[in-house]
């Protein structure tokens, strides 16, 4: 049987590579398709053994996208998250799901038989395979677009590995929330301002492994560094450019919801998802849902000079 299956995972090997070589990519994409519908650990090890071909090709390859969702605290995407499930169920045909990254990565991977010698997933080998996971959710959930919230930095290795790639990405939000707001929230869970700059400025330098994923069967840690370095990476201008990213301000999110609501749709019209702009429909949102700005404690005059002392001074430390 284990050799029957080797046989036909080397002809699809071939049959992929004569569809690249011919640039027929809708074959190439068809091919890896009917795979996932198949055998699930054959599709794992065949989409793991192409990851580098899927990273070079471009959209012809990749039909379905992702748009990411990311922010430095994972509360502050619930929000958007909502309005995205209310207002495309309604106002568009395309399928799509809203879904947490890892969350959605465990699923795919606690599906499959593996013979795994561990079940963590720590940053070393994220950088090596972050294209081989994406795909894995993408091919595996088979919508047009996924809606993948997540708390990582955005990285770029020497060997041209990235956290994204432009031939999965559609767009990406950052949610970008005032290192004072996420002090005074720390503050209060960690019940002192030491625990609270931890979470910050990541003084042990750990990878994050959200409460919420802590009893799954994979381990899967983010690497989200710390508030400067996560705001610095999904605020380059070249990352934005390329992924063609859109940022948002929490407090503005909150407070001035239909003006900002308007532009994320304009942000998916713009590049091509097919919906149309239902301004009833946001101010239904709108008069339903009930999210507020939290409550800001005052911050001490210590706490206030700490953190203009370490925060990039692209926040604006009040």
């Amino acid at each position: 049987m284990k050799f029957l299956k080797k046989i036909k995972l080397n002809y699809n090997y071939k049959l992929f590579h004569n569809y690249i070589s011919n640039k027929d990519f809708n074959s190439a994409y068809q091919l890896i398709l009917d795979l996932s519908k198949e055998d699930q650990n054959d599709f794992f090890i065949f989409l793991r053994n192409i990851q580098n071909q899927l990273s070079n090709f471009s959209t012809e390859l990749v039909k379905n996208k992702i748009i990411w969702i990311i922010s430095y605290d994972s509360n502050d995407t619930l929000y958007l998250n909502e309005f995205i499930n209310y207002y495309l169920s309604r106002n568009s045909n395309i399928s799509f799901q809203v879904d947490n990254f890892v969350s959605a990565l465990n699923k795919n991977l606690s599906e499959l038989n593996l013979d795994d010698k561990t079940n963590e997933i720590k940053f070393n080998d994220f950088k090596l395979n972050s294209n081989f996971y994406q795909n894995l959710v993408l091919f595996s959930l088979k919508k047009d677009f996924l809606f993948l919230n997540s708390r990582a930095a955005f990285f770029e290795t020497s060997n041209n590995n990235y956290f994204i790639y432009p031939n999965t990405t559609f767009c990406y939000f950052y949610i970008s929330r005032s290192p004072e707001s996420l002090f005074s929230k720390y503050k209060d869970v960690y019940g002192s301002a030491d625990g609270a700059y931890d979470e910050l400025f990541n003084f042990n330098q750990k990878e994050i492994l959200t409460s919420a994923h802590e009893g799954l069967r994979y381990q899967i840690y983010e690497n989200r560094t710390n508030i400067n370095t996560h705001f610095e990476s999904w605020t380059d201008p070249n990352v934005i450019s390329t992924y063609r990213g859109k940022i948002l301000d929490y407090n503005k999110l909150l407070i001035e919801k239909e003006d900002i609501l308007i532009e994320v749709l304009y942000h998916l019209k713009q590049f091509g998802l097919d919906m149309e702009i239902n301004i009833n429909d946001i101010k239904n949102f709108l008069e339903t849902q009930n999210f507020n700005l939290p409550i800001q404690n005052s911050l001490s005059q210590n706490e206030k000079k700490f953190l203009k002392k370490n925060i990039n001074s692209d926040f604006h430390i009040r």
